[in-house]
């Protein structure tokens, strides 16, 4: 009896470590170009990978937002993509003809409004956002799934918006190329559809580009650090905490007690908390894609007032 529980706690423990593996597997990834359509072409979405592994998309979503904030529509990934490399893409399209073959179909031919709105990819719905664009006068998704800053230009037939790709290498997707502002983030561009077996041509910053150190590309973690936040006990179910990392250009991840890793930002307000001990952590991850492997970490304690 003793052995069958310890063989049931064992393959618990693996199935718990394979879906946290699998979970962290799309948040590296950004709106690369949103493309328009019109009466002769499909709407398409383009998502492009800044590191590695990060092919897991089955169950999230790409959602597109009319120009007051309204959801216009919503895909749903019903599978993962075979090629996860750094720099590789997702296509998803519309109904109808484009330059290249889509990963997924959406089932609708307009699958962007035109010309102000915003189009999110999404961890779960409604809110949790993993990278958005806005465009035209539109207001932020009124679910508010992630940063947009300032809209991009308006988006007519025929014509894409896409991220301008400034740090490093002049090709190279990274993720210091997010500032959270769409108006600096993204330009109009020609239409350049590209699906997941296309294999990329970006290539490694070299030459001192980049950060790189000495000629070579970054492969650097970055260090975490939590600069302010509660210790020991406090009287309040609300706790700021300020964090920033030794590379700038960094963005982080954020978690509580048990729950996973996601984007977050500094300052970090958490709210709603129970009493009792929890635990903060915090990591970044720099411009090249490389993360920190030690997050830092944070105790405290919450009692009643």
């Amino acid at each position: 009896m003793r052995r069958g529980v310890v063989i049931a706690l064992v393959g618990l423990a693996a199935a718990l470590l394979g879906a946290t593996s699998a979970s962290a597997a799309y948040h590296l990834m950004k709106v690369r170009e949103v493309h328009e359509g019109g009466a002769t072409e499909a709407d398409y979405v383009e998502l492009q990978m800044y590191s590695g592994g990060q092919a897991s998309v089955s169950g999230h979503h790409v959602v597109s937002y009319d120009g007051a904030g309204n959801q216009f529509q919503t895909f749903t990934f019903p599978n993962s993509v075979a090629n996860g490399q750094n720099q590789r893409t997702i296509l998803l399209a519309g109904t109808g003809m484009i330059a290249a073959t889509p990963d997924f179909t959406a089932p609708v031919g307009n699958f962007l409004p035109s010309p102000d709105g915003s189009v999110c990819f999404i961890d779960t719905l409604p809110s949790n956002g993993i990278d958005c664009v806005s465009y035209g006068v539109a207001t932020p998704p009124t679910t508010n799934p992630s940063p947009v800053g300032a809209p991009a230009g308006q988006l007519a037939p025929g014509q894409s918006l896409e991220r301008s790709i400034a740090p490093g290498c002049a090709t190279l997707l990274e993720a210091g190329d997010d500032t959270n502002d769409s108006a600096t983030d993204f330009a109009l561009a020609p239409p350049s559809p590209r699906n997941n077996a296309t294999a990329p041509t970006e290539t490694a910053c070299t030459g001192g580009g980049g950060g790189g150190g000495g000629g070579d590309s970054d492969t650097a973690a970055p260090r975490t650090k939590i600069t302010k936040g509660p210790r020991g006990e406090v009287d309040s179910e609300t706790v700021k905490f300020r964090f920033k990392s030794s590379e700038p250009g960094s963005t982080f991840e954020c978690k509580l007690d048990r729950s996973k890793f996601k984007r977050c930002t500094s300052p970090k307000k958490l709210r709603n908390l129970d009493d009792g001990r929890h635990k903060f952590a915090v990591r970044a991850t720099d411009a090249a894609g490389n993360r920190d492997p030690t997050p830092k970490k944070r105790r405290f304690e919450v009692v009643e007032g």
